[in-house]
């Protein structure tokens, strides 16, 4: 209302003559019909409804048929635990489970709301593929529980959420070099894909290192045959007057990258050329053969060691429980880890990854993650030895005392002198047993035992230089 006509009005409807309490509603009555507000506050505006937060909702891209079945359902375990987890401290999360073995997975994934903008998985390079072709990774943020993403993808199109094979080639390179010293190393493998892929990756990093790896490959089909595949590594001589092979092997630590039902024989072979002082580094292939199961002669194995990305003395309480894997930690960690993103739309690659990096933190089920600036994931593994049982933690300390056994009672053979008093009782503790050789390892010729040599001094008594060298050799006499 104009200033003049609101005015007016206050004086036609308060005139002076009127009595105080009455011109007093009056007043009240010409401001409320003039919509003036009182000096002494502003009108009251009814507020607008607020909608009611909508939870975060995160996918998870699994088969529920199929040989990954069992899998992807023990994924799932985990990450219902952590929704139920957030509930209790108040935190609401949408979780959505498409089956990537249905055909029409990807339209299903589409027909769902922008804000489910984090996907966990796919669990195999298939279903990724597909979701690449369909243009799903520039809908939401896929991070795949694959090893590898395509060349050119990961924190590109994609993020990974898992270890990978480099990963694993770190752990080994970071203990054999950095923890026990040791500059040698060689390969030892079967001429399959997977061995070929991984002895690759160990050249490179051994590389930029300046470290050389040495290498032989064996035939998996025939054991047999093991044994003189794996000579030209160790190259055994024999002491004049003796039976027992002196290796003259020019590394310390000797790379397997074979399944574990397979390691027994290539020790075994190992042994019937008389090697067995190398640190023997294997892959995860080793935890699915070990992961429950008992390790007969697993002192053969005391110089062993191997990656997993599970740790069950380091999970949360939530994993404790029996049942509980790799696979629970997965799905439990990417939930609180989606949940941290808080994305509920797909922002830009690079803020993605800054999101990733801050998020990565709440990892705490699997060995650690990071993200570089790049986008890549790098988990630092756990590292394992082999245990009557299975499996067991590295102890670190304990492994440097039985090497040194190891090596004390290698030298000890390798001159003619005995391990063992005329007790029988151990020259070197700490030292595991020397094991026999089956026939099976070498195509049923058996080694000669370790002959018990005169006392140091006697005449005709081979006499070995067991000084260390850098080709940590140990030689014979008048070799150079």
């Amino acid at each position: 209302m104009p200033a003049c006509a609101m005015t007016s009005l206050f004086s036609r409807l308060c005139p002076r003559r009127t009595g105080p309490c009455a011109r007093a509603l009056l007043c009240l009555l010409a401001f409320a019909l003039c919509g003036c507000q009182f000096p002494f506050g502003k009108r009251a505006v009814a507020p607008e409804p607020v909608p009611a937060p909508q939870p975060a909702c995160v996918v998870l891209a699994l088969p529920a048929s199929g040989p990954y079945a069992a899998i992807a359902t023990k994924i799932r375990r985990g990450a219902t635990t952590a929704q139920q987890e957030l509930a209790k401290v108040g935190g609401t999360l949408r979780l959505e489970n498409i089956n990537t073995e249905a055909p029409d997975w990807l339209t299903t994934l589409a027909a769902l709301p922008a804000s489910c903008a984090v996907v966990g998985g796919p669990l195999r390079d298939v279903a990724y593929e597909q979701a690449q072709k369909a243009g799903a990774l520039e809908q939401r943020a896929f991070f795949s529980f694959v090893p590898n993403l395509k060349s050119g993808d990961e924190g590109a199109r994609a993020w990974r959420f898992f270890p990978s094979p480099q990963d694993q080639i770190d752990a080994l390179v970071a203990f054999a070099t950095d923890e026990l010293g040791i500059s040698s190393y060689g390969a030892f493998h079967p001429g399959d894909a997977y061995a070929a892929r991984m002895t690759g990756l160990l050249a490179q990093s051994l590389g930029k290192r300046h470290i050389p790896l040495r290498q032989a490959s064996y035939k998996a089909a025939d054991p047999t045959s093991w044994s003189d595949a794996a000579q030209p590594l160790i190259n055994p001589v024999l002491a004049e007057g003796s039976s027992t092979p002196v290796p003259q092997t020019e590394f310390e630590a000797l790379f397997l990258p074979d399944s574990w039902k397979n390691i027994d024989m290539v020790t075994q072979s190992l042994l019937y050329n008389g090697e067995d002082r190398l640190v023997l580094l294997g892959t995860t292939l080793w935890e699915q053969g070990l992961s429950g199961r008992q390790v007969p002669r697993a002192e053969n194995f005391a110089l062993a060691v191997f990656p997993a990305a599970w740790n069950a003395q380091h999970a949360p309480g939530a994993l404790k429980g029996q049942g509980n894997d790799f696979w629970t930690a997965l799905g439990y960690d990417f939930v609180n880890f989606a949940a941290a993103l808080a994305l509920d739309a797909r922002l830009t690659t690079p803020q993605i990854t800054a999101r990733a990096q801050r998020a990565a933190s709440t990892v705490r089920g699997m060995a650690p993650l990071t993200y570089d600036d790049a986008g890549v994931a790098h988990q630092k593994l756990y590292l394992f030895q082999v245990s009557p049982s299975g499996m067991k933690p590295l102890d670190v300390a304990q492994f440097r005392d039985t090497r040194a056994a190891v090596l004390e009672r290698a030298a000890l053979r390798m001159q003619g002198l005995p391990s063992v008093d005329a007790e029988g009782n151990p020259l070197v503790p700490g030292a595991p047993g020397a094991p026999a050789v089956p026939a099976a390892a070498t195509g049923g010729a058996q080694p000669a035992a370790t002959p018990v040599a005169a006392p140091a001094g006697t005449p005709g008594a081979p006499v070995l230089d067991t000084t260390p060298r850098p080709s940590y050799k140990l030689r014979l006499p008048g070799s150079r």
